[in-house]
């Protein structure tokens, strides 16, 4: 199935790449420095290269394999395919800064100092998920937006990450960086994706083979404004949006035909999801409102993981899980030991290789509790088991509590009817949210 698959995604893709005109630009020299690319034609032995692929605001219905009618994402498809998907990927913020340190640090902006946009940086005490896997002995690179900072101190060279090319923020007013220094190298909105992809195409490539690598792909789509290349403009039927969406898509296919070509697609974990919910151009499908807000639709993400042999193909994992557990399962995954810090997130590897369907917790119904942040300070929300528990002042004046096996899109509140549950989990969430 895998062969027959990717080898129809590449026919297409190859066919799209000859519609728009031939091969792509080539990337400025001083963005692309470094060791000529080395093939590796046979599995690197060893820890798995890591390489996480992040969406901007883009939303659970967004995707074809998450139900979406009308855009087409045939490689993100693909790695669900051969991969497995999330029912229910949180994230604890649902919004980009805090969203995307709790990923690096694998702990609540309370911890990490993130508490939202453009207004902190994650503390310098903090250990991320890069300098873990680079003590470990593998090459790490960040490409892309960033977010969580503009000085030399706040950027990725001072998080464990070797390589960094892209935003401090949402172009196109924010500066562009190489390393720790401004470039001009900006390629222009319609260009964007493009350029992250051949940065991170070309780092891959340029990495020895006997060295794993873990790179995070942080794209600016589907975030507005969505200037696309020319070649996807108009494409979608979803409007510019949509355009976006599958340039983003393409992307993916560009990164998964350089594992391939280079033979690290044989010892390597590719994970898919969004920072937070989408704007109003995109789609929560069956959830209710979008980025910014606590309600499922802001806070539940696509998320797709992908590793040949170890992952099962096809499979929809029921069980929920968090953003902020990344770290600590790519960690596991490396053979790395976690440092001495209180971490928010847990090891999923079993849940991921299908070994268990469910991590147990102390949950109504014995497994995990998941809380969310209004604004990465103030704990707005709660999950456990089928119920969420809203604090007032977030989505109404009084407490709201949900169904959610019966009503995913959070449209009747049923506390009046489990007074009991709802108490439960307003002591639950107090308890949880860290001092």
């Amino acid at each position: 199935m895998r062969i027959g698959f990717w080898g129809a995604v590449c026919a297409f893709m190859a066919c799209l790449s000859l519609a728009c005109g031939g091969p792509q630009a080539p990337t400025p020299a001083s963005a692309t420095s470094g060791p000529a690319a080395i093939a590796t034609p046979t599995p690197r032995p060893g820890p798995p290269d890591i390489v996480l692929i992040l969406a901007d605001d883009m939303g659970w219905g967004d995707l074809g394999v998450y139900g979406n009618p009308v855009i087409r994402t045939p490689n993100i498809d693909g790695l669900a395919a051969e991969g497995s998907r999330f029912e229910a990927m949180y994230v604890p913020t649902p919004i980009c800064a805090p969203s995307r340190a709790s990923i690096l640090t694998g702990r609540y902006g309370r911890r990490n100092g993130v508490t939202w946009n453009n207004s902190s940086t994650i503390q310098p005490s903090e250990i991320t998920v890069a300098q873990i896997l680079k003590n470990r002995g593998y090459a790490t690179a960040f490409i892309g937006k960033w977010h969580l900072g503009a000085k030399a101190s706040e950027m990725p060279l001072s998080f464990g990450f070797e390589y960094f090319y892209g935003m401090h923020s949402s172009p196109p007013g924010t500066s562009f960086v190489m390393g720790d220094q401004v470039t001009s190298d900006f390629p222009g909105m319609t260009l964007l994706t493009r350029r992250l992809t051949t940065e991170a195409t070309s780092f891959i490539k340029r990495t020895a083979g006997d060295r794993p690598l873990f790179i995070e792909i942080a794209h600016h789509a589907p975030h507005g404004p969505n200037d696309v290349a020319t070649e996807f403009a108009g494409r979608s039927g979803w409007g510019a949006y949509g355009d976006a969406v599958e340039e983003l898509d393409w992307s993916v296919g560009e990164v998964m035909r350089t594992l391939r070509d280079t033979g690290r697609e044989k010892n390597a974990l590719v994970f898919f999801l969004s920072d937070n919910g989408p704007t109003g151009n995109g789609s929560p499908g069956p959830f209710t409102y979008g980025k910014g807000n606590i309600n499922e639709g802001g806070v539940r993400v696509p998320a797709i993981a992908w590793q040949p042999g170890k992952i099962p193909a096809n499979r929809l994992i029921k069980d929920p899980a968090s953003t902020l557990d990344l770290l600590p399962t790519f960690a596991g995954l490396a053979g790395a030991p976690m440092p001495a810090k209180d971490y928010d997130g847990v090891d999923i590897v079993k849940l991921l290789t299908g070994q268990v369907d469910r991590i147990p917790g102390p949950g109504v119904d014995g497994g995990r509790e998941f809380i969310f942040f209004g604004n990465a300070i103030d704990a707005a929300a709660i999950r456990s088991g089928k119920w969420k528990y809203i604090r007032p002042g977030f989505r109404d004046s009084v407490p709201i509590l949900y169904d959610l096996e019966k009503d995913p899109g959070e449209t009747n509140t049923v506390r009046r009817f489990n007074l009991d549950i709802a108490n439960l989990l307003e002591k639950r969430l107090a308890q949880l949210t860290p001092r």
